[in-house]
């Protein structure tokens, strides 16, 4: 079955919507524009994106200023004298053994992971929100057949009391009756609550409660066989290619214990202005100027083992991602494998129960119409009543695994993103960030307040979120608890 014909299923299903109803592409847009999980994600790739220019700062010079007030004192605790240095200190590391560019691959290597680690989430969000706006039609349709059953089997109860009055039923008729009404109306509570408890998770995804949604449209394209999701699955899923980029900064963490062996040499070049004792006339003399160049150079021989200590503890955590790239690629391909049976069993049920739900129709209304010349019992009418509901139902929980098991396979390898499924022309791009900081020089640049400026984690064009509440009191500040309340 076609997505088209999935669509115009689902559409026929469910009431009418009107011109303004929310579409699955505006819940996604919002979604990823304001969930605030995706925020602290793209927040987090910033974070990591300052190791680039943590690690440069080491092979860049540093400059300092120092005062140092020295007070002698004679053996009678009497002022012998008085000196006053104040001046700035230059320091330039000129060789670290080739350790700062170890750390740099390993602070690319990271970058790389964080970013896919974003996409990961981004994916994840993306297919959860597809899932909830399914589940919010399926469970709001599931509430309007399971209405529609307690009408009838109103109206069932009625005629059979009816019925009962003149003769034509007995007691345990009407007593069926009575009880398969009680079971419906229990039905419908819990098909009611599974509604709310949908529409909760749609708030927490797309930041605001469902409306009248439009039927969900036309599935995106698959990959032709499970084997090429497979094969894609293992070119591009961000969570292996996460653990690809980890192993690589395990890699390259271990070059750079290493390299400490080689040594490091640095030039130190101090300038300053000496005010010896004798009042602050002194200040103008030229011998008061003091200064010198020192070159510096150290090469470890024996560190009490632990150099290698060091570098066997990032071997090891070379290990222990080395193996975490196998566990995720075993993963990426059951999620991969499983996804597909889904889909497919999905796409199965839809077909019988289609076939089911036009063979029950035909079947409760034969009944019906038997029991109305007394050759079928109201038994027989109420079960008949129910499989159609059963059938119903059914081909509205496939038709929602449907759409979900679509979107998990597509998350899975990478192709539930924003840019590939044309959420929205406004992306954020990580690598804006990445450009600003990588070989930024500027020692007073710091961004806004973070709790007054949260619109750096999202897209371009988003709206400005609220800023964060004021921050609790200390601890330290607060008072004894209330009367009543517990410590």
């Amino acid at each position: 079955m076609t997505g088209f014909r999935l669509a115009l299923l689902v559409a026929a299903a469910l009431v009418a919507m009107p011109a303004s109803a929310e579409t699955l592409a505006d819940a996604l847009r919002s979604a990823y524009e304001t969930n605030p999980e995706l925020a602290a994600a793209r927040a987090a790739v910033r974070r990591v994106d300052e190791n680039m220019p943590i690690t440069r700062a080491e092979m860049r010079p540093s400059l300092g200023g120092s005062v140092t007030f020295s007070q002698d004192l004679d053996d009678q605790l009497n002022d012998f004298g008085r000196v006053t240095v104040a001046g700035v200190r230059i320091n330039q590391n000129v060789w670290l053994g080739g350790r700062v560019q170890a750390q740099l691959d390993a602070a690319d290597a990271r970058i790389g992971a964080a970013r896919e680690i974003l996409r990961s989430v981004e994916n994840r969000i993306i297919a959860d929100t597809v899932e909830a706006y399914a589940e919010v039609l399926a469970t709001r349709e599931e509430v309007r057949l399971n209405q529609n059953q307690v009408k009838v089997l109103r109206e069932q109860l009625r005629a059979s009391s009816d019925r009962f009055e003149v003769g034509d039923v007995t007691r345990t008729d009407v007593a069926q009756s009575q009880a398969r009404l009680a079971d419906a109306e229990a039905r419908l509570v819990a098909a009611e609550g599974n509604a709310q408890t949908a529409e909760q998770a749609y708030l927490r995804l797309v930041g605001h409660p469902p409306g009248d949604l439009a039927p969900l449209p036309e599935l995106p394209p698959l990959p032709p066989s499970v084997e090429t999701a497979r094969e894609l699955a293992l070119a591009s899923a961000p969570v292996l290619i996460a653990a690809r980029y980890d192993e690589k900064a395990a890699a390259d963490q271990v070059r750079a214990i290493r390299r400490e062996r080689w040594g490091t040499a640095s030039v130190n070049a101090t300038f300053g202005y000496q005010i010896p004792a004798g009042g602050p006339f002194e200040q103008f003399r030229v011998d008061g100027l003091v200064g010198g160049i020192n070159m510096n150079a150290s090469i470890p021989i024996y560190t009490a083992g632990l150099l290698s200590s060091r570098t066997r503890q990032a071997e090891a955590t070379q290990s222990e991602a080395i193996e975490t790239i196998e566990t995720t690629r075993r993963t990426v391909l059951e999620q991969t494998t499983n996804s597909w049976i889904a889909i497919e069993t999905a796409k199965s049920l839809i077909r019988s129960a289609q076939a089911s739900i036009d063979a029950n129709r035909l079947a409760s209304e034969g009944v019906r119409q038997e029991n109305l010349v007394g050759s079928r019992d109201i038994i027989e009418v109420l079960n008949a009543e129910q499989e159609l509901l059963n059938s119903q139902v059914t081909l509205v929980r496939a038709q929602r695994s449907l759409y979900g098991a679509t979107y998990r396979l597509l998350q899975v390898i990478g192709r539930a993103e924003a840019a590939v499924l044309g959420v929205t022309d406004r992306l954020y791009d990580p690598t804006i960030n990445f450009q600003r900081v990588n070989r930024s020089w500027r020692e007073w640049r710091e961004d806004p307040d973070p709790r007054t400026d949260r619109l750096r984690n999202r897209p371009p064009g988003a709206a400005e979120p609220d800023a964060l509440e004021a921050p609790p009191p200390s601890v330290r500040r607060m008072g004894p608890p209330a009367p009543g309340q517990t410590q």
